[in-house]
């Protein structure tokens, strides 16, 4: 990971004291809203309080007008529709906004939702046949239909008409419906491509003339779930329904049935909400969601809560073992793409855990389980991979794909999984021969321990909710480290105390316990922390929780010793002369004493950014030998069967003996 200082970060001094003499705020803040180029009050206003203003106009989307002429026209004549929606939490809240909205508005409605391991995402024949039998006359899709061309026509054949709501990638020809409303239409304000499948049903909900306040808390979870950017409409929809989430009858059974007992923000919807209505269509029916958010009894509601309170325990327990099964088939240390399958992972499943692989290894992911005579799978991806344009180059090896930038699914037929495997591990290769770009993290701005303080950390809290598009903003911290623990009862988290002469603060890393050597190795220390408003006894108080911490070094030396590591990983030849020039030369000796001396930590792994330069040097010819191994930026000791010569080294050669 590459963190990236932001653009502008020299502001006018006195724009900022300007700024903070009408608004009272502190110069880490004024500094923040400058680099975003929001100085005026209006525009203050509206960036700190997106709740305060209005959403978009629905019939700013391409179709609209004609969606809610043929849903008014079935409304009118009572004819038999029927929603359909998808199994995930974007899918089941837009299920349940419009249906619930339709029957408001007098419609004979019902909905239907596709089973993730009979039917697969979308529109299918079967599912078009299951309504045609129930009388349907009107088909109104919602998170799907994008990508339903044949069934479409398949439905008209049979006397029914399609309204198409979604907001995936749409392909070069729209479906032939009656309206296709989508949010990624490319005739309409890019603004909207960014909104979720459940927003687009509560913007028709509108158009239609429905109220849509009590789908605000709906609508934002899903918002949150469907990991869509946090920027401008997405943002006021989350601040609108944060304070709603805890007094909607059916999010609140679920909570209960969680054991939560206050809604503390956006992470309430993303890691409690979603994974438990997501539970529902992952590991069986998404019905029982769909009917806990339009229960209006609360003995059912408890019902429901409880049972998919239960699937979401059998859930985890069925993710770590797919995840330690794919796990196993992996034998490249530094893949651009993971392909992967298993004859027996849940369908449901998989999606969660191709994001724990593409969060480890940092490439694309795409995970394929047997379902009947197919292949069917779901994909993550990486900023720099376009996954649905990457699969779009090889459609003809697909049965059928769809998807964003960042997320698809896809199947395959069996006989055709090597053949796409191949396939797109040589179009990455071709895009990427030093492997993928490093990954970038943006931080806002160099902070002194004295500028940590409990009124800067409440201001920050008025640029929640954060998520994709909205990360909430990391700081650089510098100084020397004291006082490394381990934290917790396994030890799972790491805690120290930092100093720079002014000042000093404690941080806490969660979940890096495993960094206890390199923390306690690393004096001076550069910190890039995240900064929270917490309480303790009732009394607010500054948690500072570090992302990654890293020794202060000379930062041409590190990037000339990765690039030196990806020509060895890929097999190419070493980089130019000027970046070989760059690292810090070190005898033979020096390298078996830097190997000795780190050996316990490279059994556990030590961590790149945590070594000193001689450290980071010398290890880099026992990598290109094979005495140390690389991946997921540690050097690892490996164990070596036969003597190995360091002259053998290119690199040793070329640069240490020179």
């Amino acid at each position: 990971m590459r963190y990236v200082m932001r653009e502008n970060t020299d502001v006018s001094d006195a724009v900022i004291s300007e700024i903070r003499s009408r608004f009272g705020c502190t110069r880490p803040f004024a500094a923040m809203l400058v680099r975003r180029g929001i100085f005026d009050d209006a525009s203050i206003e509206a960036f700190l309080h997106p709740e305060s203003q209005t959403l978009c106009d629905p019939f700013a989307f391409s179709d609209m007008d004609r969606a809610v002429k043929r849903i008014r026209s079935a409304i009118d004549a009572g004819e038999r529709i029927c929603v359909f929606g998808d199994y995930d939490t974007d899918g089941v809240c837009a299920t349940a906004i419009l249906t619930d909205a339709l029957k408001k508005l007098g419609a004979n409605v019902s909905y239907l939702l596709p089973s993730r391991q009979g039917d697969g995402y979308g529109l299918s024949m079967g599912a078009i046949d299951r309504m045609h039998e129930n009388g349907v006359q009107l088909i109104v899709t919602v998170d799907n239909g994008i990508s339903a061309h044949a069934e479409i026509a398949y439905a008209r054949t049979l006397g029914m008409d399609t309204v198409v709501t979604d907001h995936h990638r749409c392909h070069e020809t729209l479906p032939d419906a009656e309206a296709v409303v989508c949010a990624a239409r490319a005739d309409q304000d890019a603004a909207l491509s960014s909104l979720c499948g459940a927003v687009v049903a509560m913007l028709l909900t509108e158009a239609l003339g429905g109220s849509v306040e009590g789908y605000l808390p709906i609508a934002a979870l899903a918002t949150m779930a469907d990991v869509v950017p946090l920027e401008r409409i997405n943002r006021a929809i989350v601040r609108k329904g944060l304070p709603l989430v805890g007094v909607h009858p059916g999010l609140k059974a679920l909570l209960d049935a969680a054991g939560v007992q206050t809604v503390t923000g956006e992470s309430t919807l993303s890691f409690i909400l979603a994974p438990r209505i997501n539970a529902a269509g992952r590991m069986g029916d998404a019905t029982r969601a769909v009917e806990l958010l339009l229960s209006e009894d609360e003995t059912e509601r408890q019902t429901l809560a409880a049972a998919l309170e239960s699937e979401n325990v059998k859930r985890r327990a069925e993710e770590q073992r797919i995840f330690t099964e794919a796990e196993a088939q992996i034998d490249d240390p530094a893949p651009r793409i993971l392909v992967l399958s298993g004859e027996d992972w849940n369908t449901g499943v998989i999606g969660i855990v191709a994001s724990r692989l593409l969060e480890r290894y940092r490439c694309p992911v795409l995970l394929f389980s047997r379902v009947g005579d197919a292949l069917v799978g779901s994909g993550r991806s990486v900023p720099a991979v376009d996954l649905f344009q990457l699969l779009s180059r090889h459609r003809d090896l697909f049965l059928r794909f769809g998807g964003h930038r960042l997320a698809a699914g896809a199947t395959v037929a069996p006989e055709r999984f090597s053949a796409l495997c191949d396939a797109l591990k040589a179009d990455l290769k071709e895009q990427f021969p030093l492997g993928l770009p490093e990954q970038t993290r943006t931080v806002e701005d160099r902070l002194s321990a004295s500028e940590i303080t409990v009124a800067f950390a409440r201001e920050l809290s008025l640029l929640a909710p954060f998520g994709e598009g909205n990360r909430a903003p990391l700081f650089l911290i510098e100084g020397q480290l004291s006082g490394v623990r381990t934290m917790g009862k396994d030890g799972s988290h790491i805690g120290a105390k930092l100093s720079d002469g002014g000042a000093e603060v404690r941080i806490v890393s969660f979940g890096n316990g495993d960094r206890y050597a390199d923390w306690s190795a690393t004096a001076d220390a550069r910190a890039f922390v995240s900064i929270e408003l917490s309480s303790y006894l009732g009394r607010p108080e500054v948690s500072v929780r570090a992302e990654t911490l890293m020794r202060r070094t000379d930062e041409r030396v590190t990037e000339a010793a990765m690039l030196c590591i990806r020509s060895i990983q890929y097999g190419l030849p070493l980089p130019d002369r000027d970046v070989l020039d760059r690292l810090k030369k070190v005898s033979e000796a020096e390298v078996r004493t830097v190997y000795r001396t780190l050996l316990n930590r490279l059994k556990k792994g030590a961590a790149v950014e945590c070594l000193s330069e001689t450290e980071l040097c010398a290890l880099l010819p026992l990598y290109e030998i094979g005495v140390v191994r690389y991946q997921n930026e540690k050097f690892f000791a490996e164990t070596v069967q036969e003597k190995k010569q360091i002259q053998n080294a290119l690199l040793y050669r070329a640069v240490f003996l020179e």
